[in-house]
């Protein structure tokens, strides 16, 4: 039996992932958890033998701070960061974390438990680095350097400000961003920021050292 403790706020999301493991006979759901603040203290006293983490939760410690913390101190725990974001950024966070797998959460339920398996198993399986969002009508790929700054409009920063935070000129930023509308179609910055929010750039956690 694979015992499995979920942890996201998103109680609709809870209740869903409960119902979807259900049927199989080899998994158990011995624990949900709508605050990730208590994801470690959980794991000790219920040890499961897995732990479903979202990555982005409202509270002062992200996904990405719980599955280091839990690695940390129960390293043989399976630990499988799950988001909506398709934000290959936070693959490599998960990563950095010490995250076992990743999965997405609109994956099915096929998919949850193929996951789960294998990385019980003593499989990672995370999504292609290679590949990653694409933006606007013609499905452009934008450069790590055009994402940071993008990442910053997202953030409400003046083209100074990123210049600064980046130890650019103003004038280079103006020129990435010019080369961002002019890749993606998009007329202006604000409806390129828009899509990025909605991909989850806005709320991207900080990248770890």
């Amino acid at each position: 039996m694979i015992r499995i403790l979920l942890v996201d706020d998103q109680k609709i999301l809870l209740d869903g992932l409960v119902k979807l493991f259900e049927p199989y006979g080899d998994i158990e759901v011995v624990g949900i958890l709508p605050f990730s603040e208590t994801a470690e203290v959980m794991t000790g006293r219920l040890q499961p033998d897995v732990i479903l983490m979202d990555i982005c939760m409202e509270g002062k410690t992200s996904g990405i701070d719980c599955t280091r913390k839990i690695k940390q101190h129960f390293p043989k725990k399976k630990v499988i960061i799950m988001t909506g974001f398709q934000d290959m950024h936070f693959v490599e966070l998960a990563q950095k974390a010490g995250a076992d797998s990743f999965i997405y959460k609109e994956s099915s339920a096929e998919e949850f438990v193929e996951c789960i398996r294998k990385t019980v198993s003593g499989a990672h399986l995370f999504p292609d680095l290679k590949k990653r969002a694409t933006f606007g009508f013609y499905n452009a790929t934008l450069t790590k350097r055009e994402i940071e700054i993008l990442h910053l409009v997202c953030q409400n920063m003046s083209y100074q400000e990123i210049a600064d935070v980046l130890h650019l000129t103003k004038r280079t930023v103006g020129f990435h961003i010019s080369n961002m509308l002019s890749k993606t179609g998009h007329k202006s910055i604000v409806g390129l920021a828009v899509e990025a929010a909605e991909k989850g750039y806005a709320s991207m956690p900080e990248q770890e050292e």
